[in-house]
């Protein structure tokens, strides 16, 4: 039977790139973690420092919410000792994976398996008490496979802990001085960071960012602007279309990057991620 761990099931237990290639590593000298795409990598790398080899099943640059796994990582993935995923449907092939592993010795961590879960949009992690809550999980999958490292793992968590709390404290004295706490995103993408720091987000476009919007959309969105005194629009690393181009064309909007940290071109970590997003939102919101 599959094992699966989350923050509550693992509780009695005693609570950065280490590799990310495609080929895993067969002298399992180290553990084997594997994850769904870019921002559980980097929750993985934050915890298991050098103590495993991490393989990101999601290229650098692709959409998480359209990948699908080869039958060559299928293969792969068995030979692993942890899986770790976010839920929430940000990934659609995971029900399949899961399904797959049962009865393997693979431990599987829905990492979003947190308490007070937010509704709807899968990218928790953008409010940084959930990134934390999630790297816990991590922790505790990693202890669970690896119990030999337990100080280790704890000592990367305690420190990633810290880190989390102080980009509270940042957020949250940056932005309590801010004129707007409206924002105008390219996809419904940031209720969760929006939820954490008093933000309204207003996407262009839904959650999976495929279907554009219509003319009507389009000129509520418009007004949304005018109305509002909007100045920016933001837009992600990973492209922008052309409807959110035109728009910020059509109102005189400046585009600015907001990283939903799916995928990260520049293997950048979570917190100059978010440091650079607070830093996107100051100059918007003043």
């Amino acid at each position: 039977m599959k094992k699966i761990l989350s923050l509550f099931t693992a509780a009695a237990m005693s609570l950065t790139l280490a590799a990310c290639g495609t080929e895993p590593n067969t002298k399992k000298d180290k553990l084997q973690v594997y994850t769904s795409f870019y921002a559980m990598y980097d929750f993985a790398r934050e915890i298991c420092g050098d103590k495993a080899d991490i393989y990101n099943m999601c290229p650098p640059g692709s959409e998480p919410h359209d990948f699908e796994p080869t039958a060559q990582d299928m293969a792969r993935l068995t030979k692993a000792d942890v899986f770790i995923y976010n839920g929430m449907g940000m990934e659609s092939w995971t029900d399949s994976v899961i399904s797959m592993l049962d009865g393997t010795d693979v431990i599987v961590v829905e990492a979003s398996d947190i308490e007070k879960k937010p509704e709807g949009d899968p990218h928790l992690w953008l409010n940084p008490s959930n990134a934390a809550m999630e790297m816990k999980n991590i922790a505790n999958a990693c202890i669970n496979a690896d119990p030999d490292n337990i100080d280790y793992y704890r000592d990367r968590l305690n420190t990633a802990l810290d880190k989390t709390d102080m980009l509270i404290r940042d957020f949250t004295e940056a932005l309590k001085g801010v004129s707007s706490d409206s924002i105008v995103v390219s996809h419904d993408a940031y209720q969760s960071l929006c939820d954490a720091f008093s933000l309204t987000q207003y996407p262009i476009n839904g959650k999976d960012n495929e279907e554009d919007p219509t003319p009507k959309r389009i000129a509520a969105i418009e007004s949304y602007i005018a109305d509002n005194n909007i100045r920016c629009i933001f837009t992600e690393p990973l492209g922008t279309s052309t409807v959110v181009a035109t728009i910020a064309a059509d109102t005189g909007c400046e585009l600015l990057t907001l990283d939903p940290f799916e995928g990260n071109l520049n293997d950048e970590d979570y917190f100059t991620v978010m440091y650079s997003n607070l830093e996107a939102l100051k100059k918007a919101l003043e």
